[in-house]
């Protein structure tokens, strides 16, 4: 079974497709061969995501996402914490939709709680071709800013 709980800490107005996120959640997880999976997006500000790297990865740097696995990696229960703020500045500074960079940044996301990691070149290029081809998947808008 594949559970997704999504908490809006940032902003009550922003305006979410609750549904369309956790289908496209459920595709790259059951895509990945992932078993099961109990997941909560936490939708939060760049403050808090800097306290928690400060606190668990001992950096003091902003971020656009950070994900919690307590389970292993057929069987997931975590979460995943997004800055709406940095999507925001993502979204401008490379010129995407604010919808599209918080598409990629997801499933970033979930591709952590896969296993998947980023320190090294050859890490993050395919986590972008992953991210790539899961974002074929998303056609509809998953979230509006205010």
């Amino acid at each position: 079974m594949i559970s997704i709980n999504i908490h809006n800490d940032f902003n009550k107005k922003l305006t979410l497709n609750k549904n369309a996120i956790k289908n496209l959640c459920k595709k790259v997880v059951k895509n990945e061969g992932c078993l099961s999976a109990d997941i909560n997006l936490i939708l939060t500000d760049r403050k808090f995501l800097n306290s928690l790297k400060k606190k668990y990865l001992k950096m003091d740097v902003f971020t656009d996402v950070m994900a919690f696995n307590l389970g292993d990696n057929k069987n997931i229960d975590g979460e995943v914490y997004i800055s709406i703020d940095d999507v925001l500045e993502n979204s401008q500074l490379f010129s995407k939709t604010f919808n599209d960079e918080f598409s990629r940044i997801f499933i970033h996301g979930i591709l952590h709680l896969l296993g998947y990691d980023d320190k090294t070149k050859k890490q993050k290029n395919n986590m972008t071709l992953l991210e790539e081809k899961y974002l074929l998947l998303s056609n509809i808008s998953l979230i509006s800013n205010i």
